[in-house]
């Protein structure tokens, strides 16, 4: 289940249509379905900064899962999923590709909210041992990146 590799949490919501989101510093990640859930830069208080990463973040209503990779702030009903344990970039990518399986479950009236994602049980290659395999999962994005 996500719960056993992530702290499930949702961001500090910053409202976008109170903030100039062309010059600020900062991704601004929101629920949208592209563009890896960017909708602009921004400046605003630090508090409401996430600087954790790399994180997964994942919109409530569009149950679209993207890698962050910089420090980041989010609009309202935005998922993060913090690893628990330190997983590279590549290995979130290829976390966020199981997670987007289900997306087809989730809809506007029955969203990804964060009870529902740490409940969610995805797949994953395992070792002999039956823990996840991290490092074929690093692998296996980095050929799929050349």
């Amino acid at each position: 289940m996500i719960k056993d590799l992530f702290k499930v949490e949702i961001g500090k919501n910053v409202d976008g249509n109170k903030v100039d989101k062309l010059s600020g510093k900062f991704a601004y990640i929101t629920r949208k379905e592209t563009d890896n859930g960017l909708d602009g830069f921004i400046d605003h208080d630090k508090k409401f900064l996430n600087s954790k990463f790399p994180v997964i973040t994942i919109g409530n209503e569009t149950a679209k899962p993207y890698v962050q990779v910089f420090p980041f702030f989010t609009g309202t009903k935005v998922n993060i999923l913090s690893p628990k344990k330190f997983l590279s970039r590549l290995t979130l990518q290829f976390i966020a590709q199981s997670i987007q399986t289900h997306k087809k479950s989730f809809s506007y009236s029955f969203t990804i909210n964060s009870t529902r994602l740490k409940n969610l049980s995805i797949m994953l290659p395992v070792t002999e041992s039956g823990a996840p395999d991290f490092e074929y999962m690093e692998r296996y994005m980095r050929r799929q990146e050349n």
